[in-house]
């Protein structure tokens, strides 16, 4: 980009749900904060009356923000860069056939997973003692079962596994992980098993006195030890910063994958004293995975 003034960038969200508009309004400001020009943006959601008119201008980016924002915008015949942002890694593989050519355009991604090694470092770190992690795979998860079994290996930590289809008993398939684990790590799947299951692996943990690792605020609310996840503003924060670097010539979007470089950990005090963890402040939890990671480029 030669002329930073002169670009401008389409915000697509997927809807006009909270975490979509938050994701959007850090970004902004991000960007703001780091460029002396002001960058003029335009943003939208699906559920915009006009948006094919806004879609059809002219944009030296758009940044997609959620899979359906995502599938939408790949889905048009179209050479504007894109970034897809707030989109699982799985999510976003599968919408890559939707690109009319895979050469025509520059396609970058945040995804909105956790690096496994992430989680595996935040298990670790509540519970150092441990050498049994238990965890189940969904029909989306099991990709990463060959990864976490080579992370968890490398620590000294057998994975006790079991893997989990719409039609079978949660509960029979749950109970024996739960109980042959010192840690049990919830795995992001499809939306409806992740519900199917949550209130299961939830309970039999607290039967069993096995702390649990989820991935959403919501988790550690219903009863997980602690979660790990990228909220709205990390990821806005993050989108905001590779941005403005492309803007400044400091890098090229394309093909980018990353991870996301911002995270957030959410611990529950309750849980922790029923269960006799000593729990680390969230702030140290954080500062040490940090620490622990090499820096994205």
């Amino acid at each position: 980009m030669s002329n930073v003034c002169n670009a401008s960038v389409l915000l697509l969200l997927s809807s006009e749900a909270p975490y979509y508009r938050e994701t959007a309004d850090v970004l902004q400001a991000t960007v703001a904060s780091a460029l002396a020009t002001p960058l003029p943006f335009e943003r939208a959601s699906l559920n915009s009356p006009d948006l094919n008119e806004v879609l059809a201008k002219p944009y030296e980016l758009i940044v997609a923000i959620g899979s359906n924002a995502t599938h939408e915008t790949l889905a048009r015949s179209d050479r504007t860069p894109v970034l897809s942002i707030f989109t699982p890694k799985n999510a976003f593989d599968a919408l890559r056939p939707a690109q009319s050519s895979p050469t025509d355009r520059s396609i970058a991604v945040l995804y909105l997973d956790q690096p496994l090694n992430r989680v595996i470092e935040l298990a670790s770190l509540l519970r150092p003692s441990a050498k049994r992690f238990g965890t189940v795979f969904g029909p989306i998860s099991k990709e990463w079962e060959s990864n976490l079994k080579s992370l968890t290996a490398e620590r000294g930590i057998s994975l006790e596994h079991a893997y989990l289809h719409h039609d079978d008993n949660p509960v029979a398939i749950l109970r024996p992980l739960v109980q042959n684990s010192d840690l049990f790590i919830a795995l992001p799947d499809q939306a409806i098993l992740n519900r199917a299951i949550a209130k299961w692996i939830l309970h039999l943990s607290f039967q069993q006195k096995v702390p649990v690792i989820g991935f959403s605020k919501a988790y550690t609310n219903a009863g997980a030890l602690a979660s790990i996840y990228s909220a709205p503003t990390d990821v806005g924060k993050h989108a905001g910063e590779v941005i403005s670097a492309w803007l400044q010539n400091k890098n090229s979007l394309d093909q980018l994958r990353q991870y996301p470089r911002y995270f957030t950990i959410s611990t529950n005090p309750a849980v922790a004293r029923s269960l006799g963890v000593t729990l680390p402040p969230e702030n140290q939890l954080y500062r040490n995975i940090e620490q622990q990671e090499k820096p994205l480029p």
